[in-house]
């Protein structure tokens, strides 16, 4: 059995009871270096994940079969988690899979603003080139959207190219949970020229 497990935004109090249970009841748990060390796993249990993510998932699968593994996916396994690219990329079928639900960055966000999520058009940038379109027209339609970005000045500086205000303001949650937590409401002119972790969350009024 695989299990694909939502580690939550970060901080080690937003784990949930389930998630835990499963890791520490698993033969290997794989994540990366960040996520691994919310948990309390003996090294010969670990098994880290790096950029060659889907070569690495596959052989963990095929080189395992009779063990029940655990994938660690930050926040939540069926939002640009991990789900998506298992599936995708045959690395188990469905019917071998459990999936852990856990705490979104976008729920995070909306309780940090204190905002109904259900009123936003919620989308990711992560490697969707596509949905940086979908974000602009969502925009100039005065949309109500929560976004993941891919490369947050990139994708500013995409909006600004096509036509966005640049007064126009947004907020930035960034490392959301940890100690260097930051939210910023700003013009996108002036966010284009800040500095932020890929860690962030954005939301547009």
């Amino acid at each position: 059995m695989i299990y694909i497990v939502g580690i939550g935004p970060g901080n080690k109090k937003y784990l949930t009871l389930n998630a835990i249970e499963t890791v520490e009841s698993s033969d290997i748990v794989a994540g990366s270096r960040r996520a691994l060390e919310l948990f309390d796993i003996k090294e010969d249990k670990k098994y880290i994940l790096t950029k060659n993510l889907v070569e690495e998932l596959k052989d963990l699968v095929i080189n395992n079969k009779n063990k029940t593994i655990t994938l660690l996916s930050t926040g939540d396994p069926c939002f640009s988690g991990l789900l998506k690219t298992v599936l995708k990329y045959d690395i188990a079928k469905k019917e071998d899979i459990k999936v852990i639900p856990g705490i979104s960055s976008i729920q995070v966000v909306a309780s940090r603003l204190k905002i109904s999520w259900e009123d936003y058009h919620v989308l990711t940038l992560h490697g969707k080139e596509e949905n940086r379109k979908i974000l602009l027209n969502l925009i100039k339609n005065n949309k109500k959207v929560i976004f993941l970005p891919n490369n947050l000045k990139e994708d500013i500086e995409y909006l600004l190219n096509n036509g966005i205000n640049p007064n126009k303001k947004i907020t930035v949650c960034e490392n959301l949970t940890y100690k260097n937590e930051r939210i910023i409401y700003e013009e996108l002119n002036n966010i284009a020229h800040m500095n932020f972790s890929y860690l962030c969350v954005c939301v547009v009024e």
